[in-house]
């Protein structure tokens, strides 16, 4: 009952997000090739050093920067993090619900987890949060400063799954089943995310 609930809500908001755009979306474009990407992805990748996870980034950028363009792109992504949401949220919940105690490595899975669930929410409340701006500068920042908002914040969640999928991949032979279930569970979930969002603009 409660990831039904859930899931209505965040679809719910994922509608806000089409809807609220809606004045600005006579062609349908988010206005997100307006933000000078060039620059601000140079400013953005400088945070990341390791050849590997430039690359990884560096596929999450293109997927994004076509996904984006278009309000019919961006509330595909916004739902796919939506997913991410309950799943994760399940997750947490599961582990709690396991009855032993939880070792080093479940509690830093589930500590990632949770921060997977703090962006994901910033994500979904998107206007309250990520472009949430005082009414001077609203007219100026228009959906140029919302969409390049949304963009490093999906980022920012394909990075922390991908550290969490990597603390997984550790995870003891001899951890608990119950916790080996839930987090294979999870694991399905987080190596799906990146190729969803391929498909929100197949």
């Amino acid at each position: 009952m409660r990831s039904a609930t859930l899931c209505l809500l965040l679809l719910v908001a994922a509608s806000c997000l089409i809807s609220s755009s809606a004045e600005a979306a006579t062609a349908e474009r988010a206005n997100f090739d307006e933000v000078d990407l060039a620059n601000l992805i140079d400013e953005l990748d400088d945070d990341y050093v390791d050849v590997e996870e430039s690359s990884f980034i560096s596929s999450v950028r293109d997927a994004l920067k076509v996904a984006l363009k278009t309000l019919r792109g961006a509330n595909c992504t916004v739902k796919k993090v939506a997913d991410i949401l309950i799943a994760t949220t399940n997750y947490v919940d599961t582990i709690d619900a396991c009855g032993v105690t939880v070792t080093k490595d479940v509690a830093a899975i589930v500590k990632s987890c949770k921060n997977i669930i703090a962006i994901c929410n910033d994500i979904i409340h998107l206007h309250s949060k990520l472009c949430a701006t005082d009414e001077a500068k609203a007219n100026a920042l228009s959906s140029r400063h919302c969409s390049w908002q949304l963009y490093k914040t999906v980022r920012r969640l394909s990075s922390t799954i991908r550290a969490t999928r990597k603390q997984i991949a550790k995870l003891p032979a001899d951890t608990s089943s119950c916790y080996v279930n839930a987090t294979n569970d999870v694991k399905a979930s987080y190596d799906q995310f990146v190729p969803n969002i391929n498909a929100c603009f197949e």
